[in-house]
This record gives structure tokens, C-alpha cells and sequence, in this order.
């Protein structure tokens, strides 16, 4: 029986891998255990897995991802074309490393496993044993360990490309404070809940939108309910021009350790266009007062920006790396759902050569973790570059799901992680629900948690 690829999100999303716009009519058929015939708009091209080191791939998910590779080797055959990370559409490229790994292959062996079983190019599957390096000794912890995220849903303005929760902070005064009051019971609760079941805070992150686009006052109040203890301690400053050295004295009397400054560009035009209220030089003057503070500092970059070349991405890249943060993210730019530019046409094609740019010229810095999203430049990646010993603790365990999270505020997403599961529990994202619905959902979350935890006890 032929399955139209359509039908199949799994499938479609390795279509999708090749295919901006109309995708053809392509439908798999399963001829044998490891074999399979797909047909693209009537082109039919076989397709056998009989080799043994397809034999990593665990047994209850073979099926699955032969058929996918089945559909990437067929569409590969009839566009000509190839991608960097093969036939894989899952955000964690990580995991299926970890995965040849925990089958008793060196890493030498999983990079080549990489290549041969998922079609991932060499320089993808090597940077991925260079992650998996960085990441030793700061992955695994015992299930007594949950990291604390809160999310801050307003910013100075919409960037284009921002698909978050995040509303401009001039226009949303009285109702801020009245959510950072909730949210400061919600932090204070969700953390007694986890103490009273023998759980240790491991990391805090505050993201957003921009916390620091809070006034002085709401940012005490909120950094005054987080307790913590010499704990990594990350709060985004992403916007710039939201960043004084007063709001810096604030995060390092409260106990943040780092801090994340992001300019995502140094080209002028390019903030302008993507509609970032700030400057260049403002960029360097928040980051000189983190800096003179002693934080630890990640940068944010978006390859890919609108007319942006590759000219103008390597300046902002040296800039960045001439300043030695401590980290350095940089994203290829994705068209999500919610962003601006979700339906804009067409991409910028030197996002490849940047983020190729980038792995070549790395210098001091290590690639320490790596995630993937939907619609992303070139179908390529988002990667956290670090100086040596300085890895974000939360950006590991959380994007490799070794730590569960408990997170606060309109939107965001708790996740309990288990032996062999994941239980997830989302915030409702309208801010005007959190604040009305406030105790109902804050009742229903714990009993959400109490359902998974105290039965694991």
C-alpha cells in the first residue's frame, strides 16, 4: 500500500527539506522490512537498507526512519540536491549521536554512522562529536536536579522574525506590574512544590521578549523572588537598548552570573530593517557595562538577515569575537509561525557560506550544544559557541532533555523528564488569561506535576 507523503507529517517534512513552496506528488511503498519503492511525480526509484549499520537505528523506530531516509534518497535522485544535515528533521541531532554512542560505537564510529546511516554531511556530523566533548561531565545529573526557567513577555518593540510572546513594553505599563506580581508567586510556589519533594535547583534562566526591558522596580521585585546560591544564573538583555548600568548593579546584587547581550547584527541598516530600536554603538555600550561587572556575557547573531551578505555577517561575527564574550550563539534565520516574516518569499542563499564561515573560524571558541528548527535558512542550524570551561549548564541539560524544567509565566513550558518519558505542561500564552485565570491554572499545573512526580517517589 502506497502512502502519499502528504498525508504523513514525518514524511512531509523531509519534502519540505527541498521545498520552499509546492511540493510534488510523492508516495512511499514498503516492499520489505528494510525495503522501499517511492515515486515522485511518477519517477519510482528502489530503495534497500540491507547494510548492517543501519542495524543502529533501535528496532521500534526503524521503520520510521528508513522511510524518511527513503524519501530523502528519492527526492535527492530527482532535485539533484543535498542537505547538510541528510534526511533529519528532529531539532536534536544530538540525541541520535548519543544514541551510536550508547550501542557501543566510538565516536569516531558515530560520526561515520552519521554519515552513512542519516545522509549528514562530514562537517555537520564532526561538529557534532566536538559537542558531544564539550558536553561531557555537563550532561547527565540524578533526577534530584530541575533547572527554573521564567519567561518576560514584553519587549521595546517586535523584531520581524520574532515568533515569541512579547508585546512593547510602553503599552502594556500597568498590566506588567500586575504580572510580575503573579509571576513572583508562581516562581515562589513552583520552587517550595520541587523543595518539598527533595528536588535542588540547578539553573535559573530568565528569557523572554527582553526582562530587561522591565522598569527598575519590577526587575528587583522579580530577581528578589528567585533564592539562589552561587548556581549558574542567566537573565537575557537582549535588547540593548533596554541595558543601563543600573539595571546591570540590579542583576549582580540579586545573583544573576550571566547575562546575554544581543545584537544580532553590527550592520546599521540591517537593525533598522528588521526593526531592532537600537544602535550599534548602543550594543557596545550595554555590553561594556555587563562586561565592567564581571558577568559572564553571551552574544546572540542571526545568519541569513534580509540583503544581509557575507560580508557584512563576517564583520559582525569578528566584532563579536573580538570583544571575547564568553559564549557566542549564533542562529540561522528561521521563518516561524507568529514572526513577521513567515510568508515573506524566498531566502537569503549566503546563509550556508556564513554559517560555514563561522565552523571554519572558531579560534578559541568550542561548539558546545546545537538545535534545529522548521523553516530554517538553508536547512541548517543554531549553534552556542564557548571559551573553555564557561558552557551554559541550562543550555545543555535543557536542549538535551537530561534535566527537567519548571518554568514560569505566560507561555512557557515546563517539561518533567523521566527515565523514559517526558511530561510537558504549557502555560496558557495570552497574558490577559494568566493574569484573570491565575489561580485556576496554577492549581491545574501542580496537579499536572503532582500526577507525575509523587508517583515516582
Amino acid at each position: 500500500m502506497s502512502i502519499d507523503i502528504k498525508t504523513n507529517t514525518e514524511l512531509l517534512d523531509v519534502a519540505k527539506l527541498f521545498y520552499y513552496g509546492d511540493i510534488p506528488n510523492v508516495y512511499l511503498t514498503q516492499l520489505g522490512e528494510r525495503a522501499f519503492s517511492v515515486s515522485v511525480d511518477g519517477k519510482v526509484t528502489s530503495h534497500v537498507y540491507d547494510d548492517d549499520f543501519y542495524s543502529v537505528i533501535p528496532l521500534e523506530h526503524r521503520a520510521q526512519r528508513l522511510s524518511k531516509i527513503a524519501v530523502y534518497d528519492a527526492l535527492c535522485d530527482y532535485t539533484g540536491k543535498t542537505m547538510p544535515w541528510g534526511a533529519l528533521t528532529g531539532v536534536r541531532p544530538t540525541k541520535l549521536f548519543y544514541e551510536c554512542m550508547r550501542a557501543g560505537f566510538s565516536s569516531s564510529d558515530a560520526v561515520s554512522l552519521m554519515q552513512k546511516v542519516y545522509r549528514v554531511s562530514l562537517s555537520r556530523a564532526e561538529i557534532l562529536n566536538r559537542i558531544i566533548v564539550a558536553q561531557h561531565g555537563k550532561v547527565d545529573y540524578s533526577d534530584r536536579y530541575y533547572n527554573l526557567y521564567v519567561h518576560i513577555p514584553y519587549c521595546t518593540t517586535r523584531c520581524s522574525y520574532c515568533s515569541f510572546i512579547s508585546m512593547p513594553i510602553d503599552k502594556c505599563k500597568d498590566q506588567s506590574s500586575q504580572y510580575v506580581k503573579l509571576l513572583c508567586d508562581e516562581i515562589k510556589q513552583s520552587v517550595e512544590f520541587f523543595s518539598a519533594r527533595g528536588k535542588k535547583l540547578l539553573s535559573v534562566y530568565i528569557g523572554g521578549g527582553t526582562p530587561t526591558a522591565l522598569g527598575e522596580t519590577e526587575l528587583k521585585e522579580l530577581l528578589r523572588a528567585i533564592d539562589v546560591n552561587g548556581i549558574e544564573y542567566t537573565c537575557e538583555a537582549g535588547r540593548p537598548d533596554t541595558v543601563t548600568k543600573e539595571k546591570c548593579s540590579i542583576m549582580k546584587d540579586y545573583g544573576v552570573t550571566r547575562v546575554c547581550v544581543n545584537p544580532q547584527t553590527l550592520n546599521e541598516n540591517t537593525l533598522k530593517k528588521i526593526e531592532r530600536s537600537h544602535s550599534v554603538k548602543q550594543f557596545f555600550d550595554a555590553y561594556k557595562y555587563a562586561s565592567d561587572l564581571g558577568f559572564d556575557i553571551n552574544c546572540d547573531l542571526i545568519a541569513g538577515l534580509e540583503d544581509e551578505t557575507l560580508d557584512d555577517f563576517i564583520v559582525s561575527y569578528n566584532g563579536i569575537k573580538e570583544l571575547a564574550p564568553h559564549n557566542i550563539t549564533v542562529h540561522s534565520l528561521s521563518k516561524k509561525n507568529g514572526s513577521a516574516i513567515r510568508y515573506s518569499e524566498g531566502e537569503n542563499n549566503g546563509t550556508t557560506a556564513m554559517l560555514d564561515y563561522v565552523l571554519s573560524n572558531m579560534g578559541a571558541y568550542n561548539p558546545y550544544y546545537l538545535y534545529r528548527q522548521k523553516r530554517q535558512a538553508g536547512n541548517l542550524e543554531n549553534i552556542g559557541l564557548s571559551l573553555p570551561k564557561k558552557e551554559c549548564i541550562n543550555n545543555i541539560t535543557t536542549m538535551e532533555e537530561t534535566v527537567s524544567v519548571v518554568a514560569c509565566g505566560a507561555g512557557a513550558i515546563s517539561k518533567l523528564v523521566g527515565k523514559n518519558s517526558i511530561v510537558r505542561h504549557a502555560n496558557v500564552r495570552d497574558v490577559g488569561l494568566y493574569i484573570s485565570e491565575y489561580d485556576y491554572r496554577l492549581k491545574s499545573k501542580h496537579e499536572c506535576f503532582s500526577n507525575v512526580l509523587d508517583k515516582s517517589l
